[in-house]
């Protein structure tokens, strides 16, 4: 993919910040093309300063030009941060792209009519340009709007085209992964000071063996259990481990985690 033209950005936080990052090493854009709206004095000054962009506190005036339009707000204020008035302003051939996580595509339809829309869910690795995101493009989304949306988040990371349907699986597993993943690196950690390592090098020691499992299992293409046997001997150490964690119901409590958090998306898009 080439250069993707100019771009907006409504929302310049911690997610927005990565994917401006990652457009900006892969070169897919110039600094010049870009402009970043946000609420924050303090944020536009720290992202103007640190990438160049165009920085600016009004909507409408960043979307205005833009060939490509980036929802990177928080779902509960988009009805805020995208009136009628800077729906309107989108250039009709503009691709919107949300990252809103809640805010399905018939949502997005409503709030920009007239205009292609494409739902991204990405998780926060995506600011260490480990990312995995997922992307569901729009009926009116062409091939080369979806081609230009995998360009800018495969710029952070992975990214897979699914079905809208599937992307309240794919925030159980991708979307939330990364804090059930820190949780499970605090307790192995927790466990190697309680064997006698000094913190800092159990957490060490913790987190590169997560990051090393989790590259073996995405470049080597083999299934999980064939990697765990690998490293399984008949009667050793590691398989010693597996039966304790089995005993207590580790396997289980990942598929109740994934449930619990399809169970608060159905009520979160209650509301």
């Amino acid at each position: 993919m080439g250069k993707i033209g100019a771009l907006a950005f409504i929302g310049g936080g911690a997610m927005g910040e990565a994917i401006l990052k990652g457009i900006l090493t892969a070169e897919l854009a110039g600094a010049s093309e870009i402009t970043v709206s946000d609420m924050s004095t303090a944020r536009r000054a720290y992202l103007k300063e640190h990438y160049g962009v165009k920085v600016t506190g009004d909507n409408i005036e960043a979307v205005r030009k833009a060939e490509t339009v980036i929802l990177a707000v928080k779902p509960q204020v988009a009805g805020n941060a995208i009136t009628q008035e800077v729906a309107q302003e989108i250039p009709e051939q503009a691709a919107v792209i949300s990252i809103m996580g809640s805010v399905d595509l018939a949502k997005l339809q409503c709030l920009i009519p007239n205009r292609a829309v494409i739902r991204v869910m990405p998780n926060t690795p995506l600011a260490v340009g480990a990312g995995m995101t997922a992307i569901a493009p729009g009926k009116a989304a062409t091939p080369e709007m979806v081609a230009k949306a995998e360009a800018i988040f495969a710029s952070c990371g992975q990214v897979v085209q699914v079905q809208e349907s599937l992307m309240e699986a794919v925030t159980a597993v991708s979307g939330c992964g990364p804090g059930y993943v820190f949780m499970l690196i605090d307790a192995l950690a927790d466990a190697g000071v309680n064997a006698g390592l000094p913190r800092d090098l159990a957490i060490r020691l913790a987190a590169q063996t997560f990051a090393g499992a989790g590259k073996m299992a995405v470049e080597t293409g083999l299934h999980p259990a064939q990697l765990r046997d690998q490293v399984t001997s008949p009667g050793g150490t590691t398989i010693a481990g597996i039966h304790a964690l089995e005993s207590k119901g580790v396997r289980g409590a990942f598929f109740n985690a994934v449930m619990a958090v399809l169970e608060r998306s159905e009520k979160l898009k209650g509301r």
